[in-house]
């Protein structure tokens, strides 16, 4: 007689993927995880850390945090590839990215989960966010005109925000997004030529509207958002990828031309600041990412 054979039981998927991207940020990285291990059905949640290259305590704090997946990048490559190594990696459908220095509520992950579980025409979710005492951020704005743009990637300053309508925004900030995973599978995931340290997720934003399907706000809970300490000597490396970013997201749907004359007036601005290696490193199109 053939004995017969007990049958695997399939892994169970999880329900919610998380992908932060942690770069010298420590102290931040670990309020974050804590904050995360402290989530409703935190079972059903998968946490992958991807570490952009840091040379503090970063790429060892899985030992501290067992439950995270963590993935070590050999250098700064940039958000929106790491995010996507991330991504790639994630088991889930739902794609919550999570800035390393905010810290969610308990309820926060299973409820944008729900939310975007009960309508098929929510694409992408958000909570809205507040500051540590305790201040709304508002977090909602609408996709920027190339001026809005330019202003924005110049100084390093939010784009102008607006209340969402019914509770839908046109697009809202990277520091805490759920996205379905199977849109972003649908556009080749982030844009890695384009963007490489901001802007991945408007593209994201612009690519939904354009679908016609929605990006909700949700009040009934939220993430703490902390400041991030000053960027020191890579400020300007930073503008820099701010604002060729920005011009490739014009030119992408503007036009070539559009584009070209963005970073004109980009560069003609930091020459009136006499910024001079600004100007330059706007000219030469440098991002955080050269090899892209």
């Amino acid at each position: 007689m053939s004995q017969e054979v007990p049958q695997q039981e399939a892994p169970v998927r999880p329900r919610v993927s998380v992908v932060i991207v942690a770069y010298q940020c420590e102290a931040a990285l670990r309020r974050c995880l804590t904050a995360l291990d402290a989530s409703d059905a935190r079972e059903n949640i998968e946490v992958l850390v991807v570490d952009a290259g840091s040379r503090d305590g970063c790429p060892s704090v899985d030992i501290d945090f067992p439950a995270i997946q963590m993935l070590r990048l050999p250098r700064n490559f940039g958000r929106t590839r790491a995010r996507n190594i991330g991504m790639r990696t994630a088991q889930s459908d739902l794609i919550f990215f999570l800035d390393p220095y905010a810290e969610v509520q308990p309820n926060t992950v299973v409820t944008l989960a729900s939310a975007l579980e009960a309508d098929d025409a929510v694409t992408a979710c958000a909570p809205r966010l507040q500051d540590p005492s305790g201040a709304v951020r508002p977090n909602a704005f609408a996709l920027p005109t190339p001026r809005q743009l330019a202003e924005a990637a110049m100084r390093g300053t939010p784009l102008p925000r607006v209340e969402p309508r019914d509770g839908l925004a046109e697009a809202v900030d990277e520091e805490a997004m759920m996205v379905r995973k199977s849109f972003l599978a649908g556009m080749n995931y982030l844009d890695e030529k384009r963007f490489s340290e901001h802007w991945s997720l408007l593209e994201v934003c612009w690519q939904i509207r354009n679908a016609g399907k929605h990006t909700q706000v949700l009040d009934q809970t939220c993430a703490v958002v902390y400041p991030r300490p000053p960027l020191g000597p890579d400020e300007a490396l930073y503008a820099a990828d701010r604002i060729s970013g920005a011009a490739a997201f014009v030119g992408k749907h503007l036009g070539f031309g559009a584009g070209i004359s963005f970073r004109i007036k980009c560069f003609f601005s930091a020459l009136s600041s006499l910024k001079f290696g600004l100007a330059f490193s706007v000219l030469s199109g440098s991002k955080l990412d050269p090899t892209q």
